[in-house]
């Protein structure tokens, strides 16, 4: 018997379409005599009039119940109750309704228990619009009144907030990426809660960490990310280090800058300088991302002479893309003036098609040793050598003309020749 569902009401009226696939396995599990809804960010979703991404599915079969009424299934938790079952438009996990035990490591529970309540399974999630199920035939279970915060855009934890962040700490960054997200407010028992136990975040993993401030910064609602340093939970989210910037002029920045992470952390961690790439190193950043967020901070704020010799001076390091994006980044922080012509430089560098790197050189390696130059740091030091002309006098980009200045580098240099 479910208890305190708060169902059957004038929200139940609501017209909601279900896949075909998701009324499938629903159908199948009640046919073999089980509850079964779909659950979580999928009902939160289509209550804002949204389009869920996927859908979750929670139902009292037990797990090897639920794979014999399916033809393809494969475990994905099973530990945990979960099966994924795959269907011709997609696979969908159906888990069994469960209750965590004890939470040892700030982040998820030693044990489960399988439970034959929805109830007790909505009970123990973190956010009360996370804790709604819905099935087509019996409407919505909705014990913690989600439906109304959703209609309010508040973040309210079920039952004490404090409660659901010991359990997993990382469920305080989720609080404020669903403000940032959504547009939601954050309930005030929430923000208590984050403040008193935000050190419990160094129990969590830095590519978790990664994760959530990823949602932020590419979120529509970034004044929410204020909530981080009203907190107190920036320090712990970025290993102990202080935030050095400041936020509110930052988050102005990124709510000008287009829907790129490399160039929003740019922004984020600009005041960092050169410690960034360590911080997004222990943030579990990928090397690519780190590499590139590195060369936006390193150029952001230092000036370009507005000369092609200068803007090439630049490209040998960072390519014409990242160029272009950072030039988006140095106007949106007013290091450059919208109205200066860097774009119509690059442009005519490109129609006259100058020289900038070893790859557009009209001579190589293999050339150099052919002339007699083998020792592999002559060839790089020659290389340099012969760029850095070019990219003076770019009329001197030919194999002839770049052969008879090598040679006279040679002859003029400690470069041993055959």
């Amino acid at each position: 018997m479910i208890q305190d569902t708060n169902i059957n009401n004038q929200n139940n009226i609501r017209n909601i379409t279900l896949p075909e696939d998701v009324l499938f396995i629903l159908g199948q599990l009640e046919l073999a005599g089980h509850e079964a809804y779909i659950v979580g960010g999928c009902v939160r979703d289509i209550l804002r009039g949204q389009q869920p991404k996927d859908y979750d599915i929670a139902t009292s079969a037990m797990p090897e119940e639920i794979k014999k009424r399916f033809t393809k299934t494969f475990d994905t938790g099973i530990q945990h109750g979960t099966i994924t079952v795959l269907l011709k438009n997609g696979q969908y996990e159906v888990t069994t309704y469960r209750i965590d035990g004890e939470y040892l490591d700030a982040r998820r529970p030693e044990s489960v228990s399988f439970s034959m309540n929805i109830y007790e399974d909505l009970s123990r999630r973190d956010f009360t619009m996370n804790a709604i199920a819905y099935n087509p035939k019996t409407g919505f279970v909705d014990p913690f009144d989600g439906r109304t915060d959703i209609e309010y855009a508040v973040v309210r934890c079920v039952r004490d907030a404090k409660q659901r962040f010991t359990e997993d700490a990382l469920r305080m960054l989720r609080a404020i990426r669903f403000s940032a997200t959504l547009g939601f407010s954050v309930d005030e028992h929430i923000l208590t809660a984050i403040y008193d136990l935000k050190e419990r975040l160094n129990y969590i993993s830095g590519e978790r960490i990664r994760i959530e401030l990823g949602h932020m910064l590419m979120s529509d609602h970034l004044d929410a990310l204020m909530l981080l340093e009203s907190t107190g939970i920036l320090t712990d989210m970025l290993r102990g280090r202080s935030f050095g910037g400041d936020l509110k002029q930052i988050i102005e920045h990124i709510k000008l800058c287009p829907k790129d992470e490399p160039m929003r952390l740019a922004l984020f961690f600009s005041w960092a300088q050169e410690n960034a790439g360590e911080i997004l190193h222990d943030l579990r950043y990928d090397n690519k991302t780190i590499g590139e967020v590195k060369k936006y901070i390193k150029y952001l704020y230092e000036p370009i002479a507005l000369n092609r010799l200068a803007m090439k001076q630049v490209l040998q390091k960072i390519d014409v893309e990242l160029f272009e994006k950072l030039l988006v980044l140095k106007r949106i922080v007013g290091a450059i003036n919208a109205k200066t012509p860097y774009m119509n430089m690059l442009v005519r560098i490109h129609l006259d098609n100058e020289c900038y790197s070893l790859r557009q050189l009209a001579l190589n390696g293999r050339d150099l040793m052919a002339l007699g130059i083998e020792n592999g740091e002559d060839i790089g030091a020659a290389l340099a050598y012969l760029l850095n002309e070019v990219m003076m006098d770019s009329d001197l980009n030919t194999k002839a003309k770049l052969t008879e200045l090598l040679l006279q580098y040679r002859d003029n240099s400690h470069i041993m020749h055959t």
